[in-house]
């Protein structure tokens, strides 16, 4: 969706007039400084992903309560790709280069209970476990579900076939009452990976792309992005490592939602605790 090229000095005089506009009120972002050097439009409206980065720097402004200014667009974000990665609820979210400490104030965000940043402080958990990594993603929009028993599936998950599939072929394994497509049940630390090499393939992107999420990136993508996160009765693994054999995991409603983060073994297949992919597209 390329804008086109600014023809007429009369027409380009209204541009830089419309530019000058935005630098005042502080709303020009990097992708309308791309546009302008490439003497095209950044104001028609023609680019779906121009419009991506606007509302997304004014949403992490708003929360961070300072102007921040996102990276371009990855060359992997053509409305072809764009498209296909829906199917798969994966959206594209940026986070910023921000680390979420204990005491700092953020609008409207709720944090990771005070023994997140204790087992920072002891050790247990890496040292940059609080800071997110710049850059763009495509985050898992999936809805979640309450625990039932260890019967539940994710409503019309996109990763059921894949899962299904690796089942079938004793790639990765279930309990009896484990619905074959279910994301629980799932063991972290050998079996998601395989999920998310098959993933990566219908996604047509590289299998190290794609891992669980860190507990403070699912804190993150919650605050901002994705209102569902942490309102249902399970669990989610995340990717941080916990001493020498454990993982976090967290997210539960009933145990702080977004705030809620403890830890399991990293070997366990719990039928309470699901996972999600995160894409990354950070250089």
């Amino acid at each position: 969706m390329e804008r086109r090229i600014v023809g007429s000095m009369s027409e380009w005089s209204g541009v830089l007039k419309d530019a000058f506009r935005q630098i005042d009120d502080g709303s020009l972002t990097i992708s309308h400084f791309q546009a302008l050097t490439e003497h095209r439009n950044p104001f028609d409206g023609g680019d779906v992903l121009d419009q991506l980065i606007s509302k997304t720097e004014k949403l992490l402004s708003k929360h961070f309560g300072k102007k921040i200014i996102v990276d371009r667009i990855p060359a992997e974000f053509t409305e072809e790709n764009l498209a296909k990665w829906a199917r798969y609820n994966l959206k594209p979210v940026f986070l910023p280069d921000e680390e979420i400490t204990e005491n700092r104030e953020i609008k409207n965000w709720v944090k990771p209970r005070r023994w997140f940043y204790d087992k920072i402080k002891e050790g247990k958990i890496a040292r940059d476990s609080a800071v997110l990594k710049r850059g763009w993603y495509l985050a898992d929009f999936s809805i979640g579900v309450d625990y039932a028993g260890g019967i539940q599936v994710f409503p019309n998950d996109p990763l059921v076939p894949i899962i299904e599939r690796l089942r079938e072929e004793d790639k990765i394994g279930k309990y009896d009452k484990t619905p074959m497509g279910s994301r629980f049940s799932i063991i972290p630390r050998n079996e998601y990976p395989l999920v998310f090499t098959e993933l990566a393939k219908e996604l047509g992107l590289k299998s190290e792309q794609i891992l669980l999420e860190r507990c403070i990136e699912f804190n993150a993508i919650g605050n901002l992005y994705d209102s569902n996160r942490g309102k249902f009765n399970s669990w989610e693994w995340f990717f941080d490592a916990f001493g020498d054999s454990d993982r976090l995991h967290g997210g539960r409603r009933g145990s702080g939602g977004l705030a809620h983060v403890s830890h399991g073994w990293s070997d366990n297949r719990n039928d309470n605790v699901a996972g999600r992919p995160l894409v990354s597209f950070v250089k």
